[in-house]
């Protein structure tokens, strides 16, 4: 078996990522109004943070086949990469598709 080094602070930095997420959200949309593209975009974001979220707690993981061991820390660095993309869609929807300040 293939044993792949993750260190014990990526599940910690992962779920500070996740909850971080929902601080940003909640203050883009409070402090933006968004045209369609921007509403779209955030729309996006919030859909691949929830298909995340239903993959780390235990969706994807057990269909992966890794179901030994605590299911923690068997979160890592896809995770961590694919999280990445709900604030690249974030970050998107302020740039391109914002109207105005609040």
């Amino acid at each position: 078996m293939n044993d792949v080094y993750e260190p014990m602070y990526i599940p910690i930095l992962l779920l500070l990522l996740g909850i971080g997420y929902l601080v940003v959200l909640s203050t883009v949309v409070m402090k933006y109004r968004f045209a369609l593209s921007g509403k779209i975009l955030i729309s996006i974001s919030v859909m691949i943070y929830l298909l995340v979220g239903m993959y780390m707690i235990g969706g994807g993981y057990y269909t992966d086949g890794h179901n030994e061991g605590p299911m923690l820390f068997g979160i890592g660095f896809l995770e961590m990469i694919i999280l990445s993309f709900a604030y690249i869609f974030i970050g998107l929807a302020v740039g391109i598709g914002k109207r105005d300040s609040r």
